[in-house]
């Protein structure tokens, strides 16, 4: 029997591994980060895994434990046919996972507000503006202080914080870069914020994580973390290599595609963020907020 249940756990054992290699490659690539927000995430995870061993490793080893004490050739194991309860089990049953859950709870609780995608990240550095539109099937950056915008590259200065602002033009779409850290969602007619940081340089899988269409698997873009001098030399770049963009162009561009190589635009009209975002509110709706309000006013395509 004991035999049976060896090989039965093997099999299952084997399978899972299986399955979990499968599942490898760049997903992986969320314990490797290279800024602040990835490090914490790598890390609460990580230490999430190793409290959940102090519940897994007890009953791995007590079900093997009781399987080896209790089989039909041990005749030294003493009958008990009328025993029903035990404190040390009762003990050892509900005290270690309501340990766990505390530690888990404060954990939680802690990180979820140091978290917090709308958390400025403190650096000496100044940061950098960078506003994400994502269309069918592809991302639109906007540097609304340098007046261009790159489609699918996603480019900034390593050590520099980026305060991202995101919508959709589209349906709902999820931004991350894996290594970063944070995965947020995009929805049209709204803004969303998220503040990311890379301590190395190198170019980074990013992408929509957000089923949106038979284009998905092609919805992704290249983040790429340069030195300040690069940066600049990116910049001009795109500033000689661009088209001028304005909201006209921008719904010619919006239209469901896959983008293979980056494009650039440049200059880019003020306030086109503002401008989709425009598009879902009618101008003087009540219900609108302040902010958006106000973010709204400088512009004319929704008036």
């Amino acid at each position: 029997m004991l035999g049976k249940i060896f090989r039965f756990s093997s099999g299952v054992s084997a399978a899972a591994l299986l399955l979990l290699i499968s599942g490898c490659g760049t997903s992986l690539s969320t314990m490797m980060p290279v800024g602040p927000v990835g490090q914490t995430e790598r890390d609460i995870t990580l230490f999430t895994l190793v409290l959940m061993m102090f519940v897994l490793i007890p009953i791995v080893a007590l079900t093997f434990g009781i399987a080896w004490r209790y089989r039909k050739s041990n005749t030294d194991s003493r009958y008990s046919p009328d025993w029903d309860h035990s404190w040390l089990i009762e003990v050892f049953v509900w005290g270690g996972p309501v340990v766990i859950l505390i530690i888990l709870s404060v954990m939680t609780w802690i990180s979820t507000h140091n978290l917090d995608p709308y958390k400025a990240i403190q650096s000496d550095a100044k940061p950098i503006t960078i506003e994400a539109v994502a269309t069918d099937w592809k991302w639109l950056f906007i540097y609304p202080d340098q007046h261009v915008a790159a489609v699918n590259e996603f480019a900034f200065p390593k050590d520099v914080p980026l305060n991202i602002r995101l919508t959709s033009n589209s349906v709902m779409n999820a931004f991350m870069i894996q290594r970063m850290g944070t995965q947020i969602f995009a929805m049209s007619g709204m803004k969303t914020q998220l503040h990311l940081m890379s301590h190395k340089t190198g170019d980074f899988a990013g992408g929509n994580y957000q089923y949106n269409g038979h284009g998905f698997a092609k919805n992704r873009f290249v983040a790429r973390a340069m030195t300040e001098q690069n940066y600049k030399q990116w910049l001009a770049k795109v500033r000689s290599q661009g088209k001028p963009l304005d909201m006209s162009t921008f719904k010619q561009f919006a239209q469901p595609s896959v983008v293979k190589d980056p494009i650039y635009f440049a200059p880019v009209s003020s306030g086109l963020f503002a401008d989709v975002i425009g598009q879902f509110h009618p101008a003087k709706s009540p219900g609108m907020k302040p902010d958006m309000k106000a973010e709204l006013k400088p512009t004319a395509a929704h008036e």
